[in-house]
């Protein structure tokens, strides 16, 4: 059995090069796809959903406005990330969209930023004098 004669380095110098172009490609795309990710535009809410203070308490119990409402069964509640978090891992009172179910109960809760709270806030004082006016 003879020997192999030894390898030219230059092929594995350019297989390193191809390992290296590739994964700066996938660490640029990545960063840029989480820069897009985390410069989302403004979230969309339903328009029926109505502004008001949500404080979670013991599963469905919660408290709207001071008053106590109760958490339908598929209820889902958004952080101002837009990810779904369980009624349990909320403490304090946050401003919120909520929107009820057909039962009455609450339905969907969104927990708004700042600037979504004093966009809400806008809209609902649009949407009273629009119905103010409506009734003269």
């Amino acid at each position: 059995m003879r020997p192999k004669p030894p390898r030219s380095p230059a092929p594995c110098r350019n297989r390193r090069r191809t390992l290296r172009a590739g994964a700066a490609l996938a660490l640029a795309g990545a960063s840029g796809w989480a820069h897009q990710a985390s410069a989302q535009v403004a979230r969309n809410f339903p328009p029926t959903a109505r502004l008001g203070r949500f404080e979670a308490r013991v599963f469905p119990e919660a408290v709207l406005n001071d008053e106590p409402v109760r958490l339908g069964a598929g209820a889902r509640i958004y952080d101002q990330r837009n990810m779904i978090v369980t009624p349990s891992s909320l403490s304090g009172s946050h401003d919120v969209l909520v929107e009820r179910d057909p039962a009455g109960n609450v339905g969907r809760v969104w927990i708004l930023t700042a600037d979504e709270s004093k966009a809400a806030q806008a809209r609902e004082r649009e949407r009273a004098s629009g119905s103010a006016g409506q009734g003269r």
